[in-house]
């Protein structure tokens, strides 16, 4: 931890070393990218870097470039990552909506409705006495638009990413929370899976999945986007409020290795 944190120093530098191969992202941090023409600045993608992205994509690029990190005297924070507030349209749409936030600050410009359009979704039901529904690792529970649905795990979010950014998606998932930490250094924000309000998890149903296992759901369930830390705190565009919050970092990891250490990264060009 000490050499995380010792880069605090290094801001004025503009030089950051981080562990960036290990997490797929190449040579290390990303470089701001030339303007195209007839643009100004230095945080446009030139137009021959997405030509052969997805054609279903390229509609929805809107071309900014993310920078990296800033540094304070003593957190590290990625500026410029958008804040939804899933509140009042979707309720129970934390995901969908931490997932809009991430694939906005790429440059992929979908509204959340059309992110839940392209979402795969299950019932919840009632018969002879139990209750039935989708497993979560393969599609959402419920209907985000209700407030008495549940929640989706990561394998579907990668799956709606991954037609616009291909093999730069980066599982997260039980990866070490330091990975996590080298993520936010090198300039990347993380979807990841906590709580809500960093609350202790409770378990609130239990249903029968189609290939006849029994799924309990695991209450106080969110998801969010990891955006800064330092030695005691981490910081997140939360959806439940729309807002970027501070958490206390130990009880936040507690949550999120509870919620199956998930988590979702889009590698830089």
């Amino acid at each position: 931890m000490k050499f995380r944190f010792i880069l605090f120093a290094l801001a004025s530098m503009a030089v950051v070393l981080a562990p960036a191969a290990s997490l797929g992202l190449g040579g290390g941090l990303m470089a701001r990218s030339q303007a195209p023409k007839g643009q100004t600045g230095d945080n446009y993608k030139e137009v021959s870097q997405v030509a052969n992205w997805p054609p279903a994509a390229l509609a929805y690029i809107a071309m900014p470039a993310p920078v990296g990190p800033r540094f304070t005297k003593d957190a590290v924070i990625i500026d410029d990552v958008p804040n939804v507030h899933q509140m009042p349209s979707w309720p129970t749409g934390c995901e969908v909506v931490a997932l809009k936030m991430l694939a906005e600050f790429y440059g992929v410009n979908k509204s959340v409705d059309q992110w839940i359009d392209i979402m795969p979704r299950g019932d919840i039901y009632w018969s002879a006495g139990r209750m039935y529904g989708p497993d979560p690792r393969e599609a959402f529970a419920g209907n985000p638009y209700s407030a008495h649905s549940y929640g989706v795990y990561h394998q579907p979010m990668i799956n709606m990413l991954t037609p616009y950014f291909g093999d730069r998606v980066i599982n997260m998932t039980d990866r070490r929370w330091g990975d996590y930490e080298d993520m936010v250094l090198a300039g990347n924000p993380v979807m990841i899976w906590g709580t809500i309000n960093n609350l202790p998890i409770i378990l609130r149903d239990t249903w029968v999945t189609p290939a006849g296992d029994v799924y309990e759901w695991r209450g106080n369930w969110h998801a969010m986007v990891l955006i800064g830390f330092s030695k005691t705190e981490v910081l997140v565009n939360d959806p439940y409020t729309g807002t970027t919050r501070r958490f206390d970092r130990d009880t936040f990891i507690e949550r999120w290795a509870a919620m199956g250490q998930q988590g979702i990264a889009v590698r830089p060009e």
